[in-house]
């Protein structure tokens, strides 16, 4: 069991090292682009400055090159590649965002971290909404498939082929709300499964899909990251169940039955707080000993969560938030920008994870003083 100074050392090191690499990439890249736009020849701004000169009309530039020509400055090749030159500065001028109205390249100021602030504050918001709703989601289904498993429940396409075995060609029609049961659940898997902007489009049309009341559910359920963390938990919960300290347990005349609302078993509310529901009952035990070794599973999601905020954002174009902006500065070349946003998301993708570290390193130490 490591120091909570050691775990928090570790997770600050790695910021402050990824910020250094940022900053000094950041820097490279500010450089470059200085530099990357050189003078132009002082002989071409010279001709350059002729007003009454329209280098876009035919006959003015064949006029400019024969008079070339006729001075001796060079022969024919030396007046096209003179024009060609003429022709190159221009096309920089007119695309030089410093010389439009209001086209200026934006750099990572005190305004630009003004305008950024909101976004951050709106982002941290529906990230740390999603990873919550998420977690509570994943273990309340992860706690009702288990019960369900040790009540010997099965699936409702298997009771359906059940159905029809015992009572043959009437069960197709007697227990067709079996089968209605198991479409409805299958379409929620593929709910589950599917990736987000795949429903996001599905749902433009009918809903307002920029809302944060779309985004924070539509997180939840897409991408696999819900049924992911239950089954992970489940799985857990059933290795849990299987060692020697429940058998013990039930001898000691611990609670055991796994039937809803009866003398011994679970009530309900165990779904939404599996430790404080199940109190003098063996699923308390089987669940805290399952948390424990399912807590550094959460990192792995945090990462996948904010995947998918990064993703959703960008695919449907959100205005107004970060992940949109990123886009929209990686677009402009406005990279130090870009780099600030790549940052702060880094951030707290690790805060998260020296959270999850945290968080175990205290249930470990609780562990050990009860033990």
């Amino acid at each position: 069991m490591r120091p909570l100074a050691a775990v928090i050392l570790e997770h600050c090191s790695a910021v402050l090292v990824v910020g250094i690499v940022l900053v000094a990439v950041a820097g490279a890249i500010r450089s470059e682009q200085s530099s990357a736009a050189p003078p132009v020849d002082p002989r071409i701004s010279r001709y350059l400055a002729i007003d009454s000169l329209d280098w876009g009309d035919p006959l003015d530039r064949a006029l400019f090159r024969d008079a070339l020509v006729a001075l001796g400055t060079g022969g024919r090749r030396t007046a096209d590649s003179l024009l060609r030159a003429v022709d190159d500065a221009r096309l920089a001028a007119f695309a030089d965002p410093s010389r439009k109205l209001g086209g200026e390249r934006e750099q990572l100021d005190g305004h630009a971290l003004a305008e950024l602030l909101p976004m951050i504050v709106a982002f941290l918001a529906v990230y740390f909404a999603v990873i919550v709703l998420t977690y509570l989601a994943a273990r309340a289904f992860a706690v009702w498939k288990f019960i369900a498993w040790k009540q010997g429940g099965d699936s409702a396409f298997r009771r359906y082929l059940g159905v029809i075995d015992a009572k043959g060609i009437r069960g197709v029609v007697t227990g067709a709300d079996l089968l209605v049961l198991a479409i409805a659940r299958g379409a929620l898997a593929l709910v589950f499964f599917s990736p987000a902007y795949v429903i996001a489009y599905a749902l433009r049309t009918s809903l307002d899909t920029e809302s944060v009341f779309f985004l924070v559910p539509l997180a939840v359920v897409s991408n696999g990251i819900l049924i992911n963390q239950a089954n992970h938990l489940f799985t857990l919960l059933v290795a849990e169940s299987r060692k020697g300290y429940v058998e013990t347990a039930v001898v000691k005349g611990v609670g055991a039955s796994w039937l809803w609302h009866v003398p011994g078993g679970l009530r309900r509310r165990v779904l939404l707080f599996p430790a404080a529901g199940a109190r003098g009952h063996v699923f308390r035990d089987i669940y805290r000993n399952a948390r424990l070794q399912y807590i550094p599973s959460l990192k792995e999601y945090a990462a996948f969560v904010v995947t998918g905020i990064v993703i959703i954002e960008m695919a449907l174009n959100i205005s107004g938030h970060l992940c949109y902006a990123l886009l929209r500065h990686i677009l402009y070349r406005e990279y130090d920008i870009a780099i600030a946003i790549v940052f702060v998301i880094f951030v707290t993708v690790k805060l998260t994870e020296m959270l999850l570290d945290v968080w175990h390193a205290l249930e470990q130490r609780r562990y050990a003083n009860v033990s």
